[in-house]
């Protein structure tokens, strides 16, 4: 696995893009960024699963970068059952590390791997579990509720939604604080402080979050029912969001 050294040096901080350095180095990032991040993808391919029913139906990964979590699926799915696999991945680089891993596991050719940003999708068919892992905080925020729209109405009833996402507090002072603990959490992983401070600067035109309580919201909104917080970490959280059967 290749080292994050995208933000050490100094001089003008970019915005943040997934490019070929970001896709190589992604594994790494996610590992050393994500608080709990194999714990989350145990428990979205164990929550997933509950909901696929004996109907099988089609897993649907939105920003599926690498990889990880359809091989998370894949690999608790038997190959001869009646799942089928899609990820959706606007960024070349991380599809093309995402079809690696496929070859290497030996699925290439079991899942599809869509080139188009997810805002630009009308429809998912036959979706039975949405995986969407800190994706949607990626989207404009006046496009959100209408990505979320669109995967309710995909989703076949009995199905789920499983969004991970960073988030703010809906009290200012925790917010400042999660921040903090946050920061001091990527420097535990080796980030010195001159890459934490840049990453957040390349990250903050690009990366909108919402309050826990916007979030909630805007699932509820388009007709999700029940939905749940399913893991929370300060300013990280994961929440189970399901189409209820007529």
């Amino acid at each position: 696995m290749t080292v994050d050294r995208i933000f050490q040096g100094d001089g003008n901080v970019d915005d943040f893009v997934f490019d070929d350095g970001t896709a190589a180095v992604f594994d790494d990032m996610l590992d050393r960024s994500i608080p709990f991040y194999r714990e989350i993808q145990r428990m979205v391919v164990e929550l997933g699963l509950k909901f696929l029913g004996k109907g099988g139906g089609t897993v649907y990964d939105i920003g599926c970068s690498t990889g990880n979590t359809l091989l998370g699926f894949m690999e608790a799915i038997p190959v001869d059952c009646s799942t089928t696999f899609v990820g959706v991945e606007p960024s070349a680089p991380m599809r093309d590390k995402c079809a690696e891993k496929l070859a290497a596991s030996g699925r290439a050719g079991t899942a599809e791997l869509w080139p188009q940003p997810i805002e630009d999708v009308d429809c998912l068919p036959n979706a039975s579990v949405i995986v969407m892992l800190y994706t949607l905080q990626f989207v404009r925020p006046l496009r959100r509720n209408a990505v979320l729209a669109m995967c309710f109405e995909s989703l076949r009833p009995g199905g789920c939604l499983l969004l991970g996402e960073k988030i703010l507090s809906d009290n200012s002072t925790f917010s400042r604080l999660y921040i903090e603990r946050y920061h001091e959490f990527k420097r535990r992983n080796g980030y010195s402080d001159t890459e934490v401070a840049r990453k957040r600067e390349a990250l903050e035109n690009v990366l909108v979050p919402y309050q826990d309580s916007e979030n909630r919201t805007a699932l509820a909104e388009v007709g999700f029912t029940p939905v749940d917080q399913v893991f929370r970490w300060y300013n990280f959280a994961v929440y189970l969001a399901v189409k209820r059967r007529n």
